[in-house]
């Protein structure tokens, strides 16, 4: 996870981990524009991945870095525009 978040170009604030009896993990990387979040369940060969950023972060080059570390075979991203977004109201 950190190096996702350093190949995204995000800046690292704070890092956080619980890891579960007997197995699991969930996680935070807290960053300047928001953060990165894992929970697995590997009994289920299952990881949800999140990327919340703003700025000039690139969360697909996260997501090569986690794909390759967690030996994904099989994946989804979807990507949400979220926030205040720039109004068409002329006035």
């Amino acid at each position: 996870m950190i190096q996702a978040a350093k190949a995204a170009n995000a800046t690292i604030v704070d890092v956080v981990f619980h890891q579960f009896a007997p197995q699991g993990v969930s996680g935070v990387i807290v960053i300047e524009e928001s953060h990165l979040s894992i929970h697995t369940w590997p009994e289920h060969g299952y990881a949800a991945v999140d990327f919340y950023t703003c700025g000039q972060n690139d969360p697909e080059l996260a997501h090569d870095v986690l794909q390759k570390a967690l030996d994904s075979k099989r994946y989804e991203i979807m990507i949400i525009n979220r926030g205040i977004l720039p109004s068409n109201d002329p006035s």
